[in-house]
Order: structure tokens, then C-alpha cells, then sequence
């Protein structure tokens, strides 16, 4: 039966109709493929659009360019694959056939929910007929992802990690049996490019169901060949705040955190819709999800004994930062979304600092500004990440109160935020990196960060209030550093 097909994307019906009638005019068959049929039959509007063409497709691809006054971008000559850049962040792909006919093609694709066709001259004239030689449509009715062809993952091992990516974006539940077949194919992840591995890790990481992928990504072995370091926390005890060894924390911290991510219910008004607008770009999501996993990375190397069944991990948040930012660069995430996540690995131990500095003596204000001042905008992100930290730690000596204490914190530090700090964030720095590194004689690197916050705290305090007593101020400190033993 022929589904009620809902049309295309309006941004690109003009541009499918030029491409139909290109394709008529040269003799060529072009057909919608990939997600764009899987998309639409989940009544979902496709950001993107992929196309097969038969025939020369990147001949096809570049004539239509020319017409449109687009720019068309070969992506693999000698896979006939081209690109059409149409503005605004939309792109149409276009891909020759891979196989001799159109059903040898989609065989070859990666799950049978991908491989399916609608010829595009039928779909813009109201006549939709979908091609299915693999049973996607059926599968894709019952949840269940299974490859296309027998193939598929030696094809391209790519296909491992988009498996989970796909139970994260779409809910999928693997086929019997798929889950031993990408634990045998996950060594095959080595020889992808690293820059296929991160888009395919921020997609995974950005969907509603991303805890759940990364769990079964564990239980196949694949997490900890993408991310060796994580597997350093497997079996490693804690202490009695804690009931689950290193990794399965960390595991259990994505966990809590995709469920805030998903459902602000158990959340204060406010902080509830300051977490939604935060976590409303899927990037930002996808990186601050990154964060939580990783986020104690750096306990395996700093751990230390103390007596029975207690350990201390004193600067795990410092030295997990830079593991992080170093694993990720791996699975290759752009430097600034990596020193992203590492900026809040290092910050996420900050609020349970200032919540023991707080029951001790009060909140001051020069603690709650030194907080603001590290943490900017992502001040939601982080107290997000501190609660899921949190609530994945049920050890017998564990605080009951512990959720409620950090949702008190965070009520007192935006109250402050809000009003008789506002005008003192809103001030700007009184110097940038540049200006410091010319006049200190710096080189780029970590001293320059460290230097800037230190002028900016000071600036937030009250106690620096120029660019020359600024100056003076990062010159006196590097001056002490550069006279301590080791320095």
C-alpha cells in the first residue's frame, strides 16, 4: 500500500522541480534516497536531502549548480558523490548509482530503514510508488534497526557507531543478533576518519535516547575503543558516597543527565526554563551529555588509598579536563567543542566546593562572583551537570538532601546574578588575551587563561578597575609564580 507521502521540505520543492526537469531533459532517472523516505514516512521534516541519479550524477549535479547560480562541491569524485551548497545551512546531495540498478544499490546501503527509494518525478507529480527490497518501511513500523546487506558493515565500519546513533535519534532496538556482530566489527572504527567519527558521535549524543545507545555501546566494547580511557574506570571502588565503580558512574551521570535533558519536571520553575532554553541548541546538548560521560575521567590517575573502602581523587576535575579534551580531539570534535566539554569537566566539582563553603560561613558574595566569573553562560549547564553527578551517587553516606541543597545553591547564585551582580557581569573584561600576551611577553597557552580569569575575578570584586592596574596585577602574579620553587 502507497503511503500518504507528505511533500518535501518547501525550501526545496523549487529546486527538486529544476532537478526533475534537468534530469528528464538529459535522459536520467533521479530517485530520493536514504533518510529522506525514512524521515518523511515518520512524518518528520529532512534537514537535508539525499538523491540517486542514474547516469553521470556529478555531471547532472554541476549543471543544475549552473542554472541555479549554486555552488556544487564534488565530495568523492570516484564515487560519483556531489553536494549542492543552497544557502542557509541546507544542502542536497546527489550520488550516482553504486551497483548496476537501483535495487543493487540500496542492498548496499548500511540499515534496510536507509535503503529505501521514491522516484522523484513520481513523488512531485502526487504519484509516490516507495522502493523496498529490503523491508525497511516494515521495519521501520516495528522499531527494529537491521542491516541492509550482508556487507554492510565491512562496507564501511562507520556503520558500528551510526547503529547506536540511530538507537539514540530514532528509539531504535537492534535485531537479534546485531549487537554481537558490532561488538566483532568495532575494531573496523580505527580505520574511519576522525572527522566521520565526531559527526556521528554529536548526532548520537544530541538524540532524546543517547544515554540508552551509550550503554549498549559499553556492553559491545565499543565505547571504550572509542574512548580508552573510560575503561580505566571500570572495577575501580570509590568511597561510601558512591555505590557504583568509576565507569558505571559516569555511565549512570549521562544517564540522569539525558533524563533532565528530556524532563525539567523535578526542577524549580526557574532553573526548569533556563535548562530548556540552555539545552535547546543540539549541540550544546550533545556536548554537555559528552561532559557528564566524561566528566570523572580523571579519578584512575589520581586516585588514593585512604583506608578501607575510601579513596580521595584530589584534582580528578583538572587532570579529567585535559583527558577529555584529548579523547575527544580522538574521536574528532573541533578543538573548541572539545576545550568545551574540558571547561566543564574541570568546573564541575565548583558547586559542591562553594555548597561546603556555603554551609560552613554563608554564601559571599566573592565566592558566588568567582563562581559566575568561571562559568559565564554556562552557569545552567553546569549546576545540570552537577545535579546528574549527584543523583548517580547513592552511597550509604550519601547526604538524603544532597539534590535539594544544590537547587537551594543554585536559587541564592542566580538571585545574586539577577540583580546586584548583573551590572558587574555586564561590565567588559579589561583586557583581552592579545593585550596580555604583548604586554607580559606571553606565549599562547593555559598561563594566558589562568592570568585573564584572575584579572576578571579581581575586576568582579572591585579590586582592579583599569587596564593599567589590571596589567599590574597579572604581572605581580606572574612574577610570583615564576619565583616558586619548580617554576
Amino acid at each position: 500500500m502507497t503511503p500518504p507521502w507528505p511533500e518535501p521540505p518547501a525550501f526545496f520543492l523549487p529546486i527538486l522541480h529544476a532537478l526533475d526537469r534537468l534530469a528528464r531533459q538529459r535522459g536520467q532517472t533521479v530517485w530520493l534516497t536514504g533518510g529522506a523516505p525514512r524521515d518523511l514516512l515518520l512524518g518528520l521534516s529532512p534537514p537535508d536531502l539525499d538523491l540517486c541519479a542514474s547516469g553521470d550524477a556529478l555531471a547532472l549535479g554541476r549543471e543544475l549548480a549552473a542554472r541555479l547560480d549554486a555552488r556544487f562541491i564534488a565530495l568523492k569524485e570516484e564515487q560519483a558523490t556531489g553536494r549542492l551548497a543552497l544557502g542557509g545551512g541546507r544542502f542536497l546531495d546527489l550520488v550516482g548509482l553504486r551497483a548496476p540498478d537501483l535495487e543493487g544499490d540500496l542492498r548496499r546501503r548500511d540499515f534496510s530503514i536507509n535503503a529505501l527509494a521514491l522516484p522523484l518525478a513520481g513523488l512531485l507529480a502526487g504519484q509516490p510508488r516507495l522502493i523496498d527490497p529490503t523491508g525497511g518501511q516494515e521495519d521501520l513500523r516495528q522499531g527494529r534497526l537491521r542491516l541492509a546487506g550482508p556487507d554492510s558493515l565491512a562496507d564501511d565500519p562507520l556503520r558500528v557507531l551510526r547503529a547506536f546513533r540511530f538507537m539514540s535519534s530514532h528509539g531504535m532496538r537492534l535485531e537479534p543478533g546485531l549487537r554481537e556482530r558490532l561488538a566483532a566489527a568495532g575494531p573496523g572504527l580505527f580505520r574511519v576518519a576522525r572527522e566521520r567519527l565526531g559527526q556521528e558521535w554529536l548526532k548520537l549524543m544530541a538524540g532524546a535516547n543517547a544515554a540508552r545507545a551509550v550503554l549498549a555501546m559499553d556492553r559491545t566494547q565499543v565505547l571504550t575503543r572509542l574512548v580508552p580511557a573510560l575503561a580505566r574506570g571500570r572495577g575501580l571502588a570509590q568511597n561510601p558516597y558512591h555505590h557504583l565503580d568509576v565507569l558505571r558512574h559516569n555511565l549512570a551521570t549521562l544517564l540522569h543527565l539525558s533524563r533532565l535533558a528530556r524532563d525539567q519536571a523535578c526542577l524549580p520553575p526557574e532553573l526548569a526554563r533556563e535548562a530548556r532554553d540552555y539545552l535547546e541548541p543540539e549541540r550544546r546538548r550533545a556536548l554537555l551529555l559528552s561532559a557528564a560521560l566524561l566528566h570523572d575521567l580523571g579519578k584512575p590517575a589520581t586516585r588514593q588509598e585512604k583506608g578501607p573502602g575510601w579513596s580521595s581523587f584530589h584534582r580528578h576535575d583538572l587532570v579529567g579536563a585535559g583527558l577529555a579534551a584529548r579523547a575527544l580531539r580522538g574521536l574528532g570534535l573541533a578543538r573548541a567543542d572539545a576545550d568545551w566539554v574540558a571547561a566543564m569537566v574541570a568546573g564541575h566539582m565548583r558547586p559542591f566546593h562553594l555548597l561546603g563553603a556555603t554551609q560552613r560561613q554563608g554564601l559571599s558574595r566573592r565566592a558566588a562572583l568567582r563562581l559566575l566569573s568561571a562559568a559565564g553562560p554556562d552557569l545552567p549547564g553546569l549546576f545540570l551537570l552537577a545535579l546528574a553527578d549527584t543523583l548517580a551517587g547513592r552511597g550509604p553516606l550519601r547526604p538524603s538532601e544532597a539534590e535539594e541543597r544544590l537547587i537551594a545553591l543554585w536559587d541564592q547564585v542566580s538571585r545574586l546574578r539577577d540583580s546586584e551582580l548583573a551590572a558587574a557581569l555586564a561590565a567588559p573584561p579589561l583586557i583581552n588575551g592579545r593585550e596580555l600576551m604583548a604586554a607580559l611577553d606571553l606565549a599562547p597557552g593555559p598561563e594566558v587563561g589562568r592570568l585573564l580569569n584572575l584579572v576578571r575575578q579581581a575586576q568582579l570584586e572591585g579590586r582592579v578597575a583599569s587596564r593599567t592596574s589590571a596589567l599590574a596585577l597579572a604581572r605581580a602574579r606572574q612574577r610570583r609564580r615564576g619565583e616558586r620553587p619548580g617554576h
